[in-house]
Parts: structure tokens; sequence; C-alpha cells
């Protein structure tokens, strides 16, 4: 046993056990981090203060360090380099309640070995530890200091606290430094096309962003666009791809094949290709729509952006910004009351982000008050309800719309047998789950409104693989 001494505590350290250092000012995630990592047979020593960070790397020489970027006396992604000069080869893993898209960016191109937000899963975070000590180095960083930190803070208007849009910006932070492929699918407004902007611009040294709209039908006209990149650090964005016919797709992957293989521009490093699908491509590979080769050449990195009717606890932080930005757009600053975020929540926006984007322009400037109620909210969106009812005339109409692009695939043969169970199944896990949401989760109220049996309720969730989400009122 080696003893380590300091002038507040003394230290036994085992050599023969990896010692991790926790620093977090909420003693409540030191004590559930402590606990996890001694039963998992490591030694744990915690600090609450960057003071104490640095005092304990001094002293301990930890194997890895966890800590949260916002502390008392200090933020660490500001000091990283300080910490790294320290103990170089020890990995970071940075945890922390700050869950914004820079957030995760700054903590990776700044060096740290990975980003996990709060609130955290104890076994991703074991997961990730055990990742970082068997590396037995520090993933490189820039080690950028502090003063070069604020090139990366940006205003950007990727939001979202919700574990869904916490994935998109930690997928989004594994792109620095490569110029990996990314594959972005979500429905039409869900932000694809921000997102893959968001790549060219944080996550690596690309200057030119081209974007081409693969629902070209000349495909001679998609070729010369992407030859006319011949330009080093460049990012190609073929926006639109489900929206290819199957000809034009082997086209595209010949093309594909050949600007990378051609000698004169042989840019792999140099140029990343972003592909957007409205459509899911693997379904659409299974009804004969698309081909699978091209799917896999393209489906390198896949990055799924999530509909706002599964992620409605980011509506009130997206309405705020919403807000924020009429400002700059000369139209009226106004507020809204907290009932109205409730309001907004319970509209299941079928045009996503861009549907809530324009509705709050819209309420902005039909609505004479400074404050916008509830009242104003509910009424302008049964509006959109309306509009959406008046479009679809009837809820048989929807489900003929359904049916028809079932039968009118060729090779409709493939449902035998089958064909009665996809449909309820489909529709049943929709409805489930609409009704949970409706009661915020409560399942007894849910079977009571749905006419069965709480138990039937229970074995249909778990049958189903239905996600019940309940909204925290303030």
């Amino acid at each position: 046993m080696n003893k380590t001494y300091s002038f507040s505590k003394s230290y036994n350290i085992n050599q023969a056990k990896e010692v991790i250092l926790v620093v977090d000012d909420d003693r409540n995630v030191r004590f559930v981090l402590k606990t996890l990592f001694q039963k998992h047979g490591y030694i744990v020593e915690t600090s609450g203060n960057y003071s104490g960070l640095l005092r304990l790397i001094k002293e301990l020489s930890p194997n890895l360090l966890i800590t949260d970027v916002k502390l008392p006396d200090g933020n660490v992604l500001e000091n990283l380099f300080k910490i790294q000069e320290k103990r170089p080869k020890m990995p970071i893993i940075v945890i922390s309640a700050l869950s914004t898209l820079s957030t995760a960016v700054n903590a990776i191109k700044l060096g740290a070995f990975e980003y996990i937000s709060k609130p955290f899963n104890i076994n991703e975070v074991l997961e990730v530890s055990e990742s970082a000590l068997r590396s037995n180095s520090q993933k490189k960083g820039k080690l950028l200091k502090n003063e070069n930190l604020a090139n990366f803070k940006s205003n950007h208007s990727i939001i979202g606290k919700s574990k869904s849009m916490q994935k998109v910006f930690q997928s989004i932070s594994k792109l620095i430094g490569n110029n990996l492929t990314v594959l972005i699918t979500g429905e039409t407004g869900t932000g694809k096309d921000l997102v893959a902007n968001t790549i060219h611009n944080f996550c690596n040294q690309n200057n030119k962003f081209y974007k081409i709209n693969m629902g070209i039908t000349n495909f001679s006209e998609i070729e010369k666009l992407i030859f006319a990149v011949n330009e080093r650090q460049s990012t190609i964005y073929l926006d639109a791809i489900d929206e290819m016919s199957i000809e034009n797709q082997l086209k595209l992957l010949d093309l594909l094949r050949l600007f990378y293989s051609n000698n004169k521009n042989k840019v792999v490093d140099d140029i990343r290709i972003i592909v957007s699908s409205k459509k899911n491509l693997t379904k659409l590979i299974f009804k004969g729509l698309f081909r699978e080769d091209l799917f896999y050449y393209l489906n390198i990195v896949p990055l799924f952006i999530p509909p706002l009717k599964d992620r409605k606890e980011d509506i009130k932080e997206l309405t705020i910004n919403f807000l924020h930005i009429n400002r700059f757009n000369n139209l009226p600053v106004k507020k809204f009351n907290e009932n109205s975020f409730e309001e907004l929540m319970n509209y299941n926006w079928p045009g996503n982000i861009k549907e809530l984007e324009n509705f709050i322009k819209r309420i902005s400037v039909l609505y004479p008050e400074s404050i916008i109620t509830d009242t104003s909210i509910k009424n302008e969106l049964n509006k959109s309800r309306e509009t959406i009812k008046n479009d679809l005339n009837e809820f048989t109409e929807t489900l003929d719309l359904e049916f028809e692009k079932i039968f009118n695939q060729e090779n409709i043969s493939q449902f035998s047998g089958k064909l009665y169970d996809y449909f309820i199944k489909k529709y049943e896990k929709s409805l489930i789950k609409k009704t949970l949401n409706s009661v915020n989760g409560n399942q007894i109220k849910a079977s009571r409104l749905l006419g069965i049996n709480r138990n039937t309720l229970r074995k249909k969730i778990i049958e189903l693989e239905i996600e019940i989400i309940k909204r925290i009122k303030n």
C-alpha cells in the first residue's frame, strides 16, 4: 500500500486498483457514482468544486476523471487544458445538466473522452467509464486554451433537453475531426437541413457547403452538380434522397464510387457527404423502393431526428427561442403565460418544428395582447385542428390512404396470412399511446377511457413496446 499525504487528508492507495475521481457540486450525484464504482472494485474519491479537483489530481494521480461542467468556483471546459497539462493521459468524462449542442461539441473538441447529459443512466456511465479506462489514454483533443473557447460558442437553433435530442447532440459531437458520411432521417419539418448545416459548421474545417435536391428527375443535372465540387474541405448535402427513382439510385451509387476512385478527386478525407430522407429507408427497401446496396454505402453514421410529438418536453424552450427570433424579424415582441405551454403540448404538431415556428409567428401578429393567454392559444390551435380535419374529411379516408399504400405494392403477397394482424397492431399501438398521453400516463384512467381491463392494458403496453411519457407540471 502506498500512502499519499496532504494537509487535509491522507489517502491509502491500492496500486492494484484503478482510481476514479468524481467531481460534482451535487452531493447526491457524488454519492450515487461513488457507490456505483466502489461496487465494481474501483477506488473512488470525490470533490464538490474545481479547487478540490486540482488538489486531488495532484495528490492521487487518478486513472479517470468524471466531472460536471459548471462548478461553484470554475467552469471545467474553460480550464480543461490545465487539467490535461497536469495529467495528459488521464481520460476525462464530462457529465452536465447544460444539455446543449455547444456543450457536447466543446467537450469533445477540447479533449474529453465522452460527454453525457444529465439526468444520466448509471449503466451508461459505468460502460463509458470502463471503456475510457481500457483506452489507457485520453482522446486526442485540440487542447484549446480558454481564450479560444469562444470560437465554438454559437447561438445555434438546435434545441432540446429531451433524451432523444441529447442522443442527437452526442452523435454530432462524435463527428468532430472526421468527414464520415452522415444519413439524417426524420419527418418533414423536424429540422434536417439545420442539422446538416450544423454538422458542417461545428464538426470539421470544411469551408464550402453544397446542397443538392435529389428529387431532380434529370440525373445528368445531379451528376454535373456533384462533379462541380472539386474543392477540398467541402460538404455535399444530398437532400431528399428518398425521392429518387430506383434507376437514379443506381446511377448515384456508380457516380459516388467513381467520385471517390477518380485520382483527380481522391478527397475522401476532405469532403463530407450528408444525406437526408423524410422516409424510413429500411422500410422503402422492404417495399422494393430503395436500393439496399446504396443504403449501406451511405449509412455510415445514421442520425434520426425525432418528430415534435415525441419530444414535447422541448416545446417550451423552442417557443421561447422563436419568440426571441421574432425580435429580429420585425415581428411584435410577445410573451406566453405558463398555461399556454400546456396547450401547446396538447397538440400533436404534424408539421413538427416548422409548424410550431410558423404558429408562433402567426399568433404574435394576429393577437394584440402583449402576453398571449392559453385561451388565445387554444382558439388558434382549434383552427389548425379544423384545417387538418377538413383536409382529411373523415377518419376512414385516412385509413383508406394507408390501405392504398399497401395494396398498391407489387409484392402485396408478402403480407399473406398476416395482413389483418399487421394493421390491427399498427393502429392499436397508436390508439393506446395517444390515450396514455392524453391522461399523462395514468393507466387506470387510460383503461377506463379505452373500455378495457387494466391488466389487458398492461399486457398491450409490454407487447407493443409502448413508452409511457409523463409530463411534470410546474
